[in-house]
């Protein structure tokens, strides 16, 4: 028990009906207690049934004394009590020493156990021994004694066991005549009706504004005592805490790194460089890539380092990282296409395709059997080829348009028909045939002759002469050949089968028949037959200029190939010309025209050197006719009705090839290459106007400005972008990162940002694992009857089963009354919401 108690409290008053001295005044020595109490007031006479409990050594009702007591101050931690009261007996009178005098008239008994005794008035009733009093007509020992026989009062000792240790354990008894003191152990206080209750010193000495451990040092409260602890971040010295310096044996602000450890009381804190993060008790890497999403653009991946970060573009792209563009595998052959297969860019990576014919998943491609299914839809043969396939047909067929239906061939329609004579088409073949007079050669294509005068002389009566597909009869003279064609009959009229002439029959004057024939024939030998004169055979070839032609009977004149028979005499030929000589050309052999000067070209066109371009007409030698938005020789100068400037050449109507520096219409805008980023725009050759903060030559450097600030110890990064702390993320680190605290809160409390807790009231500690209840302190004013003001401190604190108690100190400068009731209601600590 250390001095405190004795230093603030002198006097503790707990009896019931005791009652503290009026305020000395400022002169009084303000730090005594007066010991001297004053009689007892009726108002504060404690009555059998009245209740004083101590709310926080037991909690339970108490049962009433079956007496009165009353208690006076002794001394600091002593109370004297009253014995109770045990029974009350009636004495009865006993024998004495010697008979009263007689008296004339028989004296009146005495009422209840009161004996009559010699009084100085005279005999009279009075109570048998020394130290009873009356009490009606009885007489009973006082308090703190006891009836001893018929006439004695023997002291009753209260501090026996048996009688149940008046003090209890916490207080050693004394017993006195009459009654007994209560001695409360060191570090206990006396209470009335309950024994000594443990002083808490921490607790007191933090409601008296005193100190009970020196300096950060925490007090400890314990039965009869306590004791001083250091926080962390101390060590104990003797009796106080001095600071521990953390930063010569920490490693967690990673001084290796360059970051830097400040010692500060009780604790410590690190300096982190850029890259790192003050979260206690170290320096943790920024993992910029997860807080900062966007930190390598849209196409790069940023890769953690410790106290940086690296970009890098993905596949698919190039670039330093942070400017990442398309790469095009195909054009680089950078792509593990088969070589059956097609290689396609797209934004950020390719795709390989197997060609028509091929499958697989483009990086590998294997032929596809087409025929195996369905026989390719080929009407006949299907044959597989590497990547497709290809329709036959049989012999005899030929494959559609379609590619898969195969229809016949009419060889019977083709110019040089394999038969001689007669060609029969069927389905994928034919038949030859020969005219009469002739049959199928061995070869089943050529006809032979059938000599049908070596068979039964052909039918004839006379003499058979065989021809090519045919036989003749001959009659001898002057027969003729019958109408049968076979037999001779003798002819001498020209009435009967026109007297056997083929043209002309006429009886001369003899009477004789005479044949003659018509223009273009001429006689036969025999006299009745007309054989075709050739006309062409002459040296006057029919008259014809070029070729002659005969015909039976006739004959007409053809020209040679590039001439053409002349409308006008059917007999000359003129030349042919293709295409035809124009502008007053003349042809003078074939395809060759004598043309007029200036028209040198094929038919007498005009013909230009160069070749009039662009829809251009040759009008004449080397004029050319030119269409709109050209000019020049052969009309290959375009025109520009708007001129190109900065060394811009007009390519075509209305249309300037700028130089590399400009472009436009007419070249007149300036080109920045690469061009200008961020909205900057180029106002010359490769020189950018930037806007919105942005700079760089290409105003690719980002500006650190956010217009509007970032939240939470966010760090502006960029434009308008930050870097938010630990727990935080949105745009502006406006959102918490609601993350389970570990380990989990307790007794209902809230996870809060940087995994703390926020605990209701009632609780404390880092997880809210401890039930505690609040100090509440009232000032009061300054009372009509008081000298000066008083305060009441209510510490209040969660006992058993979660009821709150409330332990009451009023100080009144020196006076300190001490008074502890149990509330009547009762709180579940943990349920309580938080301030």
């Amino acid at each position: 028990m250390t001095p405190l108690i004795p230093t603030l409290v002198s006097l503790v008053l707990v009896a019931r009906g005791a009652r503290a001295e009026p305020l000395p005044s400022s002169g009084d020595g303000a730090n005594e207690v007066l010991l001297d109490p004053p009689p007892p007031e009726p108002e504060l006479t404690v009555h059998q049934g009245d209740m004083i409990e101590n709310a926080i050594g037991n909690l339970s009702t108490t049962t009433p004394s079956p007496k009165p007591t009353r208690a006076s101050v002794v001394g600091l931690g002593v109370v004297s009590k009253t014995a109770p009261q045990l029974t009350t007996t009636t004495a009865t009178p006993g024998p004495t020493s010697a008979p009263p005098p007689p008296s004339p008239s028989p004296s009146p008994p005495c009422p209840g156990n009161q004996v009559m005794l010699q009084l100085g008035t005279g005999p009279g009733c009075g109570c048998p021994a020394a130290g009873m009093v009356r009490d009606g007509d009885n007489c009973s020992c006082t308090a703190g004694f006891a009836l001893q026989g018929a006439a004695e009062c023997k002291d009753v000792d209260e501090c026996m066991a048996e009688l149940g240790g008046a003090c209890g354990p916490n207080a050693t008894c004394t017993n006195t005549p009459g009654s007994y003191m209560c001695s409360c152990h060191r570090g206990y206080l006396t209470m009335v009706a309950g024994g000594c209750q443990d002083i808490d010193e921490c607790a007191l000495a933090a409601v008296t504004g005193l100190q009970a451990c020196q300096g950060v040092a925490e007090c400890k409260n314990s039965p009869g005592s306590f004791s001083c602890s250091c926080p962390q971040g101390y060590v104990m010295d003797g009796k106080e805490c001095v600071d521990l310096d953390e930063c010569t044996f920490e490693t967690g602000c990673g001084r290796a790194l360059g970051n830097v450890c400040v010692n500060t009381p009780g604790s410590f804190t690190c300096l982190c460089l850029l890259g790192f993060r003050a979260q206690p008790p170290a320096c943790v890497d920024v993992d910029e890539c997860k807080e900062s999403q966007a930190v390598c653009g849209d196409q790069g991946v940023c890769a953690n380092t410790l106290g940086s970060y690296t970009c890098a573009c993905q596949p698919g792209y190039r670039g330093n990282g942070t400017h990442c563009e398309d790469e095009n595998e195909c054009a680089s052959e950078g792509h593990g296409c088969d070589s059956n297969a097609r290689c396609g860019n797209i934004i950020g990576s390719y795709f390989c395709q197997c060609y028509q014919g091929f499958n697989g998943d483009g990086h590998s491609c294997y032929d596809v059997d087409e025929c195996a299914v369905n026989n390719g839809r080929c009407q006949q043969n299907c044959t597989n080829e590497l990547g497709t396939y290809k329709c036959q047909c049989h012999a005899g067929y030929l494959l559609a348009k379609d590619g898969h239906s195969c229809k016949d061939v009419d060889e019977c329609s083709e110019l040089n028909s394999r038969c001689e004579h007669v060609c029969t088409n069927t389905q994928g073949s034919f038949l030859c045939s020969c005219r009469p007079g002739y049959e199928l050669h061995i070869d089943s294509h050529s006809c032979v002759d059938i000599n049908e005068c070596k068979l039964q002389n052909g039918g004839c009566s006379h003499s058979c002469t065989n021809t090519r597909g045919g036989y003749t009869c001959h009659c001898a003279p002057p027969l003729l050949l019958h109408t049968d064609n076979l037999s001779c009959v003798n002819v001498t009229t020209c009435e009967r089968r026109n007297g056997g002439c083929d043209h002309t029959c006429a009886i001369g004057a003899e009477g004789h028949l005479h044949c003659s024939c018509r223009g273009g024939w001429e006689l036969a030998p025999d006299l009745r037959s007309c054989m075709d004169v050739d006309e062409c055979r002459d040296f006057t070839n029919g008259g014809c200029q070029q070729v002659c032609v005969n015909h039976p009977g006739a004959f007409n004149c053809s020209c040679k190939e590039g001439y053409e028979v002349r409308t006008d005499d059917l007999t000359k030929c003129q030349p042919v010309c293709e295409p035809p000589c124009q502008n007053y050309g003349v042809c003078v052999a074939p395809n060759t025209c004598d043309c007029p000067p200036g028209y040198p070209g094929l038919g007498c066109l005009a013909m230009c050197t160069p070749p009039c371009a662009h829809g251009g007409t040759c009008m004449r030698w080397n004029i050319c006719q030119c269409p709109s938005g050209w000019t020049g020789v052969g009309c290959h100068t375009a025109v520009c009705e708007l001129p190109c400037a900065n060394g811009g050449r007009c390519v075509s109507p209305n249309t300037c090839q700028c130089p590399s520096d400009y472009t436009g219409p007419q070249c007149l805008l300036p080109l920045c290459t690469p061009a200008c980023q961020n909205g900057g725009r180029c106002v010359d050759v490769n020189k950018c106007t930037c806007v919105g903060g942005w700079q760089g030559a290409r105003c690719q450097i980002e500006p650190v400005q956010c217009w509007k600030p970032c939240q939470n110890g966010g760090v502006c990064v960029g434009l308008n972008r930050c870097r938010c702390a630990g727990g935080f993320t949105g745009n502006r680190c406006e959102t918490a990162v609601t993350t389970p605290c570990v380990p989990p809160c307790q007794h209902g409390a809230t996870c809060s940002p940087h995994n703390t807790c926020t605990c209701p009231e009632g609780t404390a500690g880092l997880r809210c694992e401890k039930l505690t209840c609040p100090v509440v302190t009232t000032v009061v004013s300054m009372a009509r009857a008081m000298r000066k003001g008083f305060r009441e401190s209510y510490m209040d604190r969660c006992g058993p089963l979660g009821v709150q108690i409330c332990t009451k100190y009023r100080i009144n400068q020196a006076r300190v009354y001490v008074q502890a009731y149990r509330v009547g209601y009762k709180i579940h600590c943990a349920q309580k919401k938080g301030r």
